[in-house]
C-alpha cells in the first residue's frame, strides 16, 4: 500500500517536550522544542539551534490574524508543552497545542537539552524582570511547588510578593479636613472640630491572617502573571468575587467583593477625557492632597452647596476678580454677616460707595477716627436727629477762606455749662443769607444770663430795630453795636 503524505491522512503523531528558545526570528509566535523520544539531550549532536521551529496553537477565541487577538503566545524556555507534527513522516513541522505545569525538582542544566538554556526557568526563587521595588524583585515561586500562581492557591498567596508589596503600601490614617472654628463670630460652634482620619482597605478586602481564607480558594481563581510581575486575577471563589489588576511597581486597581473599588498609583497619574465628564458620589467624599493643588478653568465655574459651605485657609487667602480684564463680584446674605479681623483692613474704591442700611449701623473705634472727604462730606439724618457727642472737645474748623453754616428750622441753641464763647471780626445776628429785618426786641432774641463774656470787636445786628435791655457783666465788650435803630439801655456794671 503507498504511503500517504497528505496532512491528516498520515497518521497523528504527537510529542511532549521542552521550549528551548522563543526568540523567532519570523517574529509569529514560534518556539523551538526539544522532543522527547524524538531529540537527544546531547547539545553536541543537536544543538538548540537546530530544532524545527513549532507554531503556537491559539484558542478559537483568538483570530491571531492581522495583530487580532492575544499575540505573541507567551510560552518561555524551559516551558513543558505537548503538540504533534503537521508531517508524520519527516516531522519537521511541529505545533504545540498546549502547556504542560508541574512541580519543578532542580534548576535547569545548560550543558544538556531538555533545559532552559538561559538558566532563568525553573529558578530556586523566580526573579521579577521589571522595574519593581527593590526589596520585591521576587515573585517567591520556588522549587517543590506546583506550576500554579500562589495568587491562585488561598492561602498560600500571602507569600507571594504583589501581595505581600501591595500590604507593605498601604496607607492608613489619611487626615481629612475640618472646619474653622470662628468663637468670636459663630454661636453655634459648641467645640472644635476634631480631625479624623481614613485608611485605606485592606488588599482583597480582609486581612492576611483571616481564616477562613475568604478569597482566592483554588481552584476559583484565574491568575495571569507576566514575567515583569504584571498580574491580572478574576476570583471567582463564592462569597470573595473580586477583579484585580496591578503593575509590578504596585499601582493597581482592585475590585472587592463587596463591590468597593481601590485605585492606586505608584507614580503620577494623568488622566484626560476628550469629551464630557459626570460623576455622581451618592455617599461622602473625602480629598486629602499632601501638595500643592492648582486649577483652570477655561470658561464658567458653577458651585452650588445645598448645605453648609466652610473655608478654612491655614495662611494667607489671595482674590482677584477681573484678572482677566474688567469684572464684577456679586454677593447676597439672606441672613446675616459676622467677621472678626485681628489685625487692620485697608482697601482702595476707586469708584462710588452706595450703603443701604435698612436699620441701625453702630461702630465701636477703640482709636481715633478720621473721615476725609476732598470734594465735599454731607451728613443728613432724613427723618430724625443727629446727635454729635465727645468726652472732650467737639471741633468745626474751615480754612480761611471757608465759612461754617448752622440753621435750624425752629430754634438753634448754643450752651456752654461754664462758659459760651462767640468770637470773630463780627459777630452777625439775623437772616445774614437773606438779610431780613428782625423787627422785635433784642431781648427777645438774646437771652442772657447776668454774666458773659464777649470777645468780639463788633455785634452786628443786620436790619434790626430793637430796645437793648440794661446788661449786667462782669466785662463789657470794648466794640461797638452797629446795624439797628432804636433806644438803648443804660450798661450797668464794673467798667
Amino acid at each position: 500500500m503507498a504511503e500517504q503524505y497528505f496532512m491528516g491522512l498520515d497518521g497523528f503523531i504527537w510529542f511532549v517536550g521542552v521550549v528551548e528558545n522563543r526568540n523567532d526570528p519570523a517574529e509569529l509566535g514560534r518556539v523551538q522544542v526539544r522532543c522527547l523520544g524524538y531529540h537527544t539531550e546531547d547539545l553536541s549532536l543537536i544543538p538548540t539551534a537546530d530544532l524545527p521551529w513549532a507554531h503556537v496553537m491559539h484558542p478559537a477565541t483568538d483570530p491571531a490574524v492581522q495583530g487580532l487577538g492575544n499575540s505573541p503566545s507567551f510560552l518561555v524556555e524551559g516551558t513543558w508543552v505537548v503538540g504533534f507534527f503537521q508531517d508524520a513522516k519527516d516531522k519537521q513541522q511541529p505545533i504545540v497545542m498546549g502547556t504542560l505545569p508541574g512541580y519543578p525538582q532542580s534548576t535547569p542544566d545548560t550543558t544538556k537539552g531538555f533545559n532552559d538554556p538561559t538558566g532563568t526557568y525553573p529558578s530556586q526563587n523566580r526573579e521579577l524582570t521589571g522595574e519593581a521595588i527593590s526589596k520585591f524583585k521576587s515573585s517567591g515561586h520556588s522549587l517543590n511547588e506546583s506550576d500554579v500562581s500562589r495568587l491562585a492557591r488561598g492561602g498560600d498567596s500571602e507569600q507571594h510578593s504583589s501581595l505581600i508589596k501591595r500590604r507593605a503600601l498601604k496607607q492608613d490614617s489619611v487626615p481629612i479636613a475640618t472646619e474653622p472654628y470662628n468663637t468670636k463670630t459663630d454661636n453655634t460652634q459648641v467645640t472644635g472640630p476634631k480631625r479624623e482620619s481614613w485608611n485605606e482597605p485592606d488588599p482583597r478586602g480582609h486581612s492576611s491572617n483571616k481564616s477562613p481564607y475568604p478569597t482566592a480558594n483554588y481552584p476559583y481563581n484565574h491568575v495571569h502573571e507576566s514575567e515583569a510581575g504584571h498580574i491580572h486575577e478574576v476570583d471567582d471563589t463564592p462569597g470573595g468575587e473580586r477583579l484585580m489588576q496591578q503593575h509590578s511597581s504596585g499601582s493597581f486597581t482592585e475590585i472587592h467583593p463587596d463591590g468597593s473599588k481601590v485605585v492606586k498609583v505608584v507614580g503620577d497619574n494623568y488622566e484626560i477625557i476628550a469629551g464630557k465628564s459626570n460623576i455622581l458620589v451618592v455617599g461622602d467624599t473625602n480629598i486629602t492632597y499632601d501638595g500643592n493643588v492648582r486649577q483652570l478653568i477655561k470658561k464658567d465655574y458653577v458651585l452650588e452647596v445645598e448645605g453648609d459651605y466652610s473655608i478654612k485657609v491655614h495662611k494667607n487667602n489671595r482674590v482677584k476678580i477681573g484678572a482677566g480684564g474688567a469684572g464684577n463680584l456679586y454677593e447676597e446674605v439672606t441672613g446675616s454677616h459676622t467677621y472678626n479681623i485681628n489685625g487692620g483692613v485697608r482697601g482702595r474704591v476707586g469708584r462710588d460707595i452706595d450703603i443701604n442700611v435698612g436699620r441701625n449701623e453702630s461702630r465701636l473705634i477703640g482709636g481715633t477716627y478720621a473721615i476725609v472727604g476732598t470734594r465735599g462730606m454731607t451728613l443728613n439724618s432724613a427723618f430724625g436727629s443727629t446727635v454729635i457727642t465727645a468726652t472732650k472737645d467737639i471741633s468745626l474748623t474751615t480754612s480761611s477762606l471757608g465759612s461754617i453754616d448752622i440753621k435750624a428750622g425752629t430754634t438753634a441753641s448754643m450752651a456752654g455749662v461754664a462758659v459760651t464763647q462767640l468770637g470773630g471780626l463780627a459777630i452777625n445776628l439775623g437772616d445774614a443769607t437773606t438779610l431780613t429785618h428782625l423787627n422785635t426786641s433784642l431781648t427777645s432774641i438774646i437771652n442772657i444770663t447776668p454774666t458773659y463774656t464777649t470777645k468780639s470787636g463788633i455785634i452786628n445786628l443786620l436790619g434790626v430795630t430793637a430796645s437793648i435791655p440794661t446788661l449786667t457783666a462782669t466785662k463789657i465788650f470794648t466794640g461797638s453795636i452797629i446795624g439797628g435803630t432804636g433806644t438803648f439801655g443804660n450798661n450797668v456794671g464794673p467798667h
